[in-house]
């Protein structure tokens, strides 16, 4: 069958699809950082002329930041339409004494042994800090290995695969590549609104998520939204001297740990006004999948190195970090934290904090919510600022449709296991913004692992994870051309 012939040939691609996605990730494309500005532009033009080898149309499109890429493949009028979602832009590789090799492999000082380019190849040492080789224990080692280069190409491989092999797509195939995601996509919203038209489709594939486990690939039908705060409190017009003053004035650093104690009941529930309004609570049909995944707390608490788990009661841990909401302080500042005492009243402190948000929570609604908490707990003593930063809804995916179920087979196929469905406790806003202005149902396949350390030093994406997200890429296309 054709398939089979594709997937035969694109295994038999193994060490070029690893050279060319190492080529990539060389380019340092970080959006947070001005000074990579160039480089940006260098990553974009890298997928673009990748994709047209393939035999894509692709193409660089303005926007009030970093440009799109858009273009696609036209397989007629009576095929489905997929947009494909991805995004070149990295995380800032900071802190980089923590890395074992070069977060853009150029730095290393050479091109990788062919020992360790090898997929079928391990590490035979452990290397000095700083000087270990980019491939080694099965998995490739830079910033964007697996979110999201690593990922998004093996979509762009599979499509190469299929093209050139078979000479055309089973499906219509748009492209929707963004540079700006790490900082939040932006620009994207306006983007999408206004080429709504040329976007629209039937599906959204998007590949920056992860499978369960190394053995257990899956679709993710949920995502958390977000909401974030910054809470600004002054007290007197300077430092004051705590033993003079103390008692007296009234200490911002005192008010906001005040406040902030109060944003949690006893059962960790947050206690916010109507907070829990518009949730909506998992069926027992998800509850009893989610408890079939066999996920245990204790493995998981090892993992994360922390001395006890902990959390909404009444629920699992899966269920608290997939299906309910939450609230987290993610910064504090105030007073004196250097070395030695300094007995200072500060005149100011401060903290940032966010909500993890489920269907059919509003990020709008939990902010006037947040605002009224403060207004109603905060005392006259103090000045106060609320800021809402960037938010997101949440997402979530029905099980039954034909295009999901595909999916579900494509992921099966590619990494010759059993696919289940997930939830995920993370935020893709554009996910969001597809659905809700594009209309399509998103097919969120990640091909990563949880152990991936996205964002953090060590970033990888594991060869076989490389050669299976390829794969699986291959069969979405054939499955959705039958769905």
């Amino acid at each position: 069958m054709v398939l089979e012939a594709i997937l035969a040939h694109l295994d038999s691609l193994g060490r070029q699809h690893l050279d060319e996605l190492l080529d990539w990730l060389r380019i340092p494309s970080i959006s947070a950082q001005s000074a990579r500005a160039a480089d940006q532009l260098r990553a974009a033009d890298w997928a673009v002329t990748y994709l047209r080898e393939a035999g894509l149309h692709a193409e660089l499109r303005d926007t009030a930041g970093y440009p799109v890429i858009v273009g696609g493949y036209d397989a007629g009028p009576d095929a489905p339409t997929v947009l494909l979602y991805g995004h070149y832009d990295v995380q800032p590789p900071e802190p980089l004494e923590l890395w074992d090799s070069p977060p853009f492999i150029d730095d290393w000082g050479g091109e990788p042994p062919a020992k360790a380019a090898d997929a079928g190849a391990a590490d035979t040492g452990a290397a000095d800090a700083g000087t270990a080789e980019p491939v080694r224990d099965g998995a490739v080692f830079a910033r964007g290995a697996s979110d999201d280069k690593g990922q998004i190409f093996c979509h762009f491989a599979a499509l190469r695969g299929w093209l050139k092999h078979h000479g055309r797509l089973p499906v219509t195939v748009k492209l929707l590549i963004e540079g700006e995601e790490e900082i939040g996509s932006p620009s994207l919203e306006a983007f999408v609104t206004e080429n709504a038209e040329a976007l629209r489709a039937d599906y959204a594939v998007v590949s920056d998520s992860s499978m369960y486990t190394p053995e257990i690939p899956a679709l993710t039908t949920g995502l958390r939204g977000l909401a974030y705060f910054q809470l600004d409190i002054e007290g007197a017009a300077r430092d004051l001297h705590s033993g003079s003053h103390g008692g007296g004035v009234a200490n911002p650093a005192n008010v906001l740990a005040a406040f902030l104690a109060t944003l949690h009941n006893p059962d960790g529930s947050i206690n916010l006004p109507g907070i829990y309004d518009d949730v909506v609570a998992a069926t027992d049909d998800e509850r009893a999948a989610f408890a079939a995944l066999g996920f245990d707390d204790e493995i998981y608490r090892a993992e994360v190195d922390a001395p006890a788990l902990a959390g909404e009661a009444g629920y699992t841990t899966l269920e608290r970090r997939w299906t309910r909401p939450s609230l987290d302080i993610n910064g504090l500042w105030g007073g004196y934290a250097g070395e030695g005492a300094k007995t200072v009243l500060p005149a100011r402190a401060g903290a940032k904090f966010s909500l993890r948000l489920v269907p059919h929570q509003d990020p709008d609604r939990v902010a006037q919510a947040v605002r009224r908490a403060a207004e109603e707990r905060l005392p006259s003593s103090v000045r106060w600022e609320l800021t809402a930063h960037h938010g997101a809804r949440p997402v979530l995916t029905p099980t039954d449709s034909p295009g999901v179920r595909a999916a579900l087979r494509a992921l099966a196929q590619g990494f010759d296991r059993e696919a289940v469905f997930i939830r995920e406790g993370g935020t893709i806003p554009v996910v969001e913004v597809m659905q809700r202005v594009l209309g399509t149902t998103p097919l969120l396949m990640g091909f990563g692992l949880p152990e991936d350390r996205a964002h953090a030093p060590n970033e990888r994406f594991g060869l076989a994870n490389l050669n299976g997200g390829i794969r699986a890429s291959a069969a979405l296309w054939a499955g959705l051309a039958r769905a």
